[in-house]
Order: structure tokens, then sequence, then C-alpha cells
């Protein structure tokens, strides 16, 4: 049967937009080179936290509380539906003051926070040293945001393309997609391995390799990689409770002990790999956060790549050729943003008013249109 919309890249990303459009009695065909999740949404820590990570950009700080309530919805409804916990835990944030300059930008980021009706609060070190006993005695101060969250990767993946199975949509692995066809100035479908696939929209959801696929009319630099890398272990008990960022890093404490370290933000093109300096910086900045991991066992570690933009915000929405849409670019806030990017997506195939939030991350503000 002939699909009202492709979907191209099985991430995240892509299996949210399917999960949606599906719900809306919409045909879906989801292509993946590989299988679904292989590259940036297993690699994440998953951190649902726009009050920290966005707070100087007041448009995207919304559109992370936004998403982030979206995903407290979307993990009652994956529950309700099919009985899995996909570890949406509303466990805070807290950020971490070593020294004057983090204090002065501490202090920055309250003011903005409050002035937003965000609850936060400025903790001093012994209050956070009674919450967080395995936090770094050296810190002088914090700020503490319990309304942040964090969520599995792989377990929301998981659930959220099994959800977009069980409305209709089809899944095919093993699909490159070479390019976009073009008709005039209008999508018609996509050229996969000799064959073309048909259907009334296509949406391009490919992560750091958006702009590789012909057919796309955005230079090449618009959507990059920047390559992260992450390490795990394990502690017992729990080493943390909320999520700590500190030291230009972040420690994500999973409640049966796992722990994750992050990351690297390294522009090395799509080269792959883990690196002896990638490593030691992570393990430099989680150690100080917590000095106890000194003594952990490193039990995995990984790397991938975020699509970054120049501006910072993704690209969400309609293009100049007619029927072509991308769900790319939203760098370190993929899992963040997914349930909000496939709400917008859905609003623009099923040809609603376009919203605030859609005209600022229309893709149309970087292509070429010569």
């Amino acid at each position: 049967m002939r699909p009202d919309v492709i979907v191209v890249g099985g991430g995240l990303m892509g299996c949210s937009v399917a999960y949606r459009l599906a719900k809306n009695d919409v045909r879906v065909l989801v292509l993946e080179k590989s299988v679904p999740g292989a590259e940036a949404s297993s690699a994440a820590a998953g951190i649902l936290g726009p009050s920290v990570e966005s707070f100087r950009d007041a448009f995207a700080r919304q559109l992370g509380r936004r998403s982030r309530e979206l995903h407290a919805e979307l993990a009652d409804e994956l529950d309700d539906l099919f009985g899995v916990d996909v570890g949406f835990r509303r466990c805070g944030v807290i950020k971490l003051v070593f020294d004057e300059a983090d204090q002065v930008e501490v202090e920055a980021q309250a003011t903005a926070l409050e002035v937003n009706g965000v609850r936060c609060e400025e903790w001093t070190r012994e209050d956070l040293l009674q919450e967080e006993p395995s936090c770094n005695p050296e810190v002088i101060g914090a700020l503490h945001v319990a309304e942040d969250a964090q969520v599995e990767p792989k377990k929301l993946l998981s659930a959220v393309a099994l959800g977009a199975e069980r409305e209709g949509a089809v899944f095919r692995t093993g699909s490159t997609v070479r390019h976009i066809v073009v008709d005039g100035d209008r999508a018609r479908g996509v050229q996969v391995d000799g064959e073309l696939l048909e259907a009334d929209r296509v949406v391009v959801a490919a992560g750091s390799w958006t702009t590789l696929i012909p057919g796309i009319r955005l230079d090449a630099d618009t959507i990059y990689p920047v390559r992260g890398q992450m390490l795990a272990t394990q502690t017992r008990p729990p080493i943390f409770r909320r999520i700590m960022f500190g030291a230009g890093g972040y420690v994500v404490t999973r409640p049966d002990g796992r722990v994750l370290c992050g990351s690297t933000e390294e522009r090395v093109g799509f080269a792959r790999g883990i690196t002896f300096g990638g490593m030691a910086e992570v393990i430099g900045r989680a150690r100080r956060i917590a000095p106890a991991l000194a003594n952990a066992t490193v039990q995995d570690h990984w790397s991938s790549f975020r699509p970054g933009t120049p501006d910072g915000l993704p690209l969400v929405g309609e293009t100049h050729v007619d029927r072509l849409l991308l769900a790319s670019g939203h760098y370190r806030n993929g899992i963040l943003l997914a349930p909000l990017t496939a709400e917008l997506i859905a609003e623009a195939v099923t040809d609603k008013p376009s919203s605030r939030e859609a005209e600022a991350l229309s893709p149309r503000r970087f292509e070429e249109t010569d």
C-alpha cells in the first residue's frame, strides 16, 4: 500500500514522528539504513533538563519545558497502552558552583529562571552535601531545579517504535536513501537502491546525515556532526539521586545504580571512535563532580554524533520543496525535543496553521533558494 508519508530515519526522532502520525490515521513508512536507534538515540544520556541546559535562550528553554511535559504525558500513555516503563523520572537537576565564574553564571541562571516562572533554589555547600553527600566537598554552592527530569532513551525508543507499529506504521530496515526525488518543486518520494518509493510527503529525520542526502537544499554545514564520547559505570548504592552538572560535564544516575558520565563535544566530521583524550576529559569532569567515582569500574564507553546547527536550534517543518519536511538538527536536545518535534510535524502534515514555534524552527531560514 502506498504510504501517505515516508520518514527517513529510524531513531527516536523518526519513530516519534511515525507514532504521532500513525495515531492520526496517516499511513507511514519508516526507512532506516541499519536498525532503529543505532546512532545518537541509543547513545544519549536521556537528560530532560531545559532549565539548566537552555537558560541563556528563553525561546529554547520554553520549547524544552513544553516538550518535557509532553514526555511526562507520553510516558503515562506508553505505560497504559503497552505496559512499558520508559524510565521517566522527575529527579531534578543540580548545577554545581566550584568558583567565582560558576557563581556568576548560576546567579544569572537563577534570575532568568525565576523571571520566567521556573522554581529553583540556590543551595549552600552544606545544603548540597546534606542532599547529595557523594558530591565533591570542594563545591561552594549549587542551583537546584526540581522540575527537570530524565528518561531512558533505549526504553523510550523501543516503546515508541512499538507504538508506531501497533498504530500501523511500517518499518523497513537496511534501506539507504540515495536521494529525495523531486518533480518540479514538489517531493515525489525517495530513491532507495534503485527503487523509487513514492508518498504524498517525505519527512527527513536523519540526524547528522541529513544534509548528505541529495535533494535537500541545504549547505552541508547547516547540520553538522559533533562527536560525543561517554562512559558508564555502576555504584551501590546509587551515587546521586539527581542529575549533576558541573566542571563542564554531567553525571546521570539511574535508580538501579547505573551511572552515565559525559560528554565531549568534538567537531571531527564523521570520525568515529573513543580516544584517550576524550575519555580523560570525561573521567576528569566526572571525578570532579564525584570524587568517589575514581574507584568505579568502567563498564562501557561509546561515541556518537549529535546534529549541530549554526544557530543552535533544530530544523523542523516544511522546506521550500513542497511536501518535503525536516526533523533534524537537535544537537544535545534530541531526546528532550522529540515529542514536540513530532507534534509540529503532525501539524504540518495535516495542514494546520503554523504556530510561533513552527515559524521559528522552519528549515527555510537556512535553505538555498537559487
